[in-house]
């Protein structure tokens, strides 16, 4: 069984919401239970997001939805939560940055994406994420092995 592109969205989104509440939990933990559950949190986010790239979604776009989701989230926490002062500066910069990250894919090229794929393949292969996957009952992606020989060919 694949993972399916709606599974793969729903895994970026609640990595990317995961995020959020660990990102906090680096600044506000004080006991061992506490970060016990920030790196738990880490280790969710993080495997849901490789999970997520190994489907058809392009990486540069997951990456960006993931990001935007803690970066936007994490900044309205701190408003609305921990009564960080609200900033129209603050909002714009987080605006500027989501746009940044947006016009940065929009200029990559496919060269540059197979090499972001394959980076991925190694590093989830590296980390066993691959073997999870599999025990999990998803396919392997049978190009993995073919982007990241083509990738240290390329280099």
């Amino acid at each position: 069984m694949k993972i399916s592109t709606n599974l793969a969205w729903w895994l970026i989104v609640a990595g990317g919401i995961v995020e959020c509440f660990w990102a906090s939990g680096l600044k506000y933990a004080d006991n061992f239970l506490l970060y016990t559950l920030t790196g738990i949190g880490i280790l969710f986010s993080f495997v849901a997001m490789a999970l997520a790239v190994k489907s058809k979604i392009e990486i540069g776009v997951a990456y960006s939805v993931f990001v935007g989701i803690g970066t936007v989230g994490l900044a309205l926490a701190e408003i609305l939560v921990f009564g960080e002062p609200f900033s129209l500066l603050k909002i714009g910069l987080i605006l500027l940055l989501l746009i940044g990250v947006i016009g940065l894919k929009l200029s990559s090229n496919e060269k540059e994406e197979a090499q972001e794929q394959a980076l991925v393949d190694e590093l989830t292969q590296d980390m066993g994420l691959d073997k999870i996957s599999q025990e999990m009952g998803f396919e392997h992606n049978a190009t993995s092995q073919q982007n990241i020989q083509n990738t240290k060919e390329h280099q």
